[in-house]
């Protein structure tokens, strides 16, 4: 097996069932080198990516993005739906960006690759990166080609204008993931305070709870349980209140 024959295959799967082990061997460095795709290392089956079809194709190659001007430039990025990034380009301004919320693993003379990960993501989001400002600097800087395919496939009988959800540039499975790792990190907060608890009445227990509402420093609440969380902004208050409630004779 050779790279060039994985140049003629294109799109189109490949059995490992028939490889000796020799190819097999191949196949793990083709693969880590973003020459074929995977669905799993364990894969019966494989395919060839882009990258593999621009290294062997006799055609010309997709243009890159050079220089380190920092004026207007035509798009350099390829994105796949297993969540691979080729970029055209050797600006070193323009892999810094991508390497802010993508795992880079390889760079050649115009042509950096990389994947979007959990960890590259979650590192983004906790630089002050948003979901959507990573979305949208991949629409931004859409290669050319991806933007001929959108419009290739697009219906002519639909508005892209009106319904472009209907035919998004980048994989919409990637989209959606990148925002759930966006959900993931933003599901639980912490925060300091006091949990009261132990009220000796329904009563004693709403008295307590409206004071700390008029306060805004309620943070949750159970009144099946007779307790609630308030903020340590908000415990020097209540604790005041309560003493004042007790020494005045609440039961």
């Amino acid at each position: 097996m050779s790279i060039v024959v994985l140049s003629f295959v294109c799109n189109q799967e490949y059995s490992t069932e028939k490889l000796g082990v020799s190819q097999n061997a191949m196949l793990e460095d083709l693969r880590d080198y973003g020459l074929i795709w995977q669905r799993r290392p364990s894969s019966k089956r494989f395919s060839p990516t882009r990258l593999s079809t621009t290294l062997t194709s006799s055609s010309p190659p997709l243009p890159t993005t050079t220089g380190t001007g920092t004026g207007p430039q035509d798009g350099f990025i390829v994105l796949e739906t297993n969540y691979r990034i080729y970029a055209y380009t050797d600006n070193p301004l323009q892999t810094a960006v991508l390497n802010l919320f993508v795992s880079l693993k390889y760079r050649f003379p115009n042509l950096v690759v990389g994947s979007i990960t959990r960890d590259s993501v979650k590192k983004a989001l906790n630089n002050g990166i948003s979901a959507d400002q990573i979305i949208s600097y991949l629409i931004t800087h859409a290669h050319p080609q991806m933007r001929k395919n959108v419009s290739n496939l697009w219906p002519s009988n639909v508005d892209s204008l009106r319904f472009p959800e209907q035919n998004p540039l980048l994989p919409v499975t990637v989209q959606d993931q990148i925002r759930l790792w966006e959900l993931e990190r933003n599901r639980l907060k912490s925060s300091e305070g006091y949990l009261y608890t132990s009220f000796t009445s329904q009563a004693d227990y709403e008295l307590v709870l409206n004071y700390a509402k008029e306060l805004d420093v309620v943070l949750w609440e159970n009144s099946g349980k007779r307790c609630f969380f308030g903020s340590m902004e908000g415990h020097a208050n209540i604790r005041g209140f309560i003493e004042r409630r007790t020494s005045g004779g609440m039961t």
